[in-house]
């Protein structure tokens, strides 16, 4: 009995051993992947900067001259007119002044009508013709000049748009010089960002850019950079630039912080993959694309990235599937099921 436990014992162990060795040969499941076929793509190669809105157009309203401030005829906020009056400022002081220097002329040119006359008939010396006619001009000098300061007493606005803020008041004296508003035409505003040292070369004036507020997230402004400093700035090393855009809904403020895009270059006809394929190993960068059942490492050359895509210049070609998911641990001609094929 003891014999025939021990062969059964050494049967046993025996089968285990073979059992051992054959698991020990056989080759790993494969591993769960999907993969995509590649195809030319397009790539635009963008950079994003944060600005902030100005008008384009902001004119300060000033008095030629000083005086009372007699009329206005706006408050700040309000829409104005292009020659819509906004104030008058002593007016009355020099339409009196004008009334008399009109006084003036009548007689002087009723002098020189008379003048005239006589001096035809040779009944007057040329001296007294060159007297009057020389009171005659200067008279209509003296009320040129008044009725120009009249008019200039008068403030109009030199432009359609919005009055931001009113610095008179009715009665009160100011001198010549004085603020009276500050117009900001609003049907187009700019977005004012700096471009960095590193980027300038790719821009220029006319370039196409794209403008975004957090006040309206669903909308895109297009616009063009219509503006390019040719000097950095001391303290950031970026350049200043304004892209002009159209505000005739009104929607826009100035003020408004705004993301501007601009395209630096577009890349026609390359290999675009997910970011997330490209590995990091110590010889570069790599990614697996699908042979069969099997994972075939690559070594590639990538370009400029956008938005979680990458540009790849060397080491993938159109028609390549590329691995895209379960490609975290492969191992160059590891064994793998694409999901797909499951599907």
């Amino acid at each position: 009995m003891a014999v025939t436990a021990a062969a059964l014992m050494l049967g046993c162990g025996t089968e285990a051993r073979v059992e051992a060795e054959a698991n020990k040969n056989a080759e790993p499941p494969p591993v769960n992947v999907s993969a995509s076929r590649l195809k030319p793509a397009t790539l635009r190669d963008e950079i994003q900067l944060a600005g902030r809105l100005e008008p384009c157009v902001e004119v300060q309203v000033s008095t030629e001259l000083g005086g009372t401030v007699q009329e206005i005829r706006f408050d700040k906020g309000q829409s104005v007119r292009k020659g819509q009056v906004l104030a008058r400022i002593g007016t009355d002081l020099l339409e009196a002044a004008l009334d008399e220097v009109e006084a003036e002329l009548q007689h002087a040119e009723s002098e020189f009508n008379k003048t005239t006359e006589l001096f035809s008939r040779q009944a007057v010396p040329r001296q007294d013709m060159t007297s009057a006619t020389s009171n005659y001009r200067r008279a209509e000098a003296r009320v040129k000049q008044a009725r120009l300061r009249v008019e200039r007493s008068i403030i109009r606005a030199p432009l359609s748009g919005v009055s931001i803020v009113r610095k008179v008041e009715m009665g009160e004296v100011v001198p010549a010089g004085s603020l009276v508003t500050t117009i900001h035409q609003l049907s187009k505003l700019k977005g004012v960002v700096g471009i960095p040292e590193d980027d300038i070369s790719y821009f220029k004036v006319g370039a196409e850019a794209v403008v975004e507020a957090d006040a309206y997230p669903e909308r895109t402004f297009k616009s063009k950079i219509h503006f390019l400093s040719p000097a950095a700035t001391a303290k950031t090393r970026s350049f200043l630039a304004e892209v002009a855009i159209d505000n005739r809904d009104g929607a826009l403020r100035p003020g408004m912080i705004v993301r501007v895009r601009l395209v630096k270059q577009i890349y026609e006809d390359v290999i675009v993959i997910p970011r997330d394929a490209i590995l990091e190993r110590d010889s570069g960068n790599v990614a697996f694309v699908l042979k069969g059942d099997k994972a075939e490492l690559r070594n590639v050359k990538t370009g400029p990235s956008e938005k979680g895509e990458i540009v790849v210049l060397e080491g993938l070609e159109p028609g390549d599937e590329l691995i895209v998911t379960g490609h975290r641990n492969l191992i160059d001609g590891q064994r793998v099921r694409s999901v797909a094929d499951n599907l």
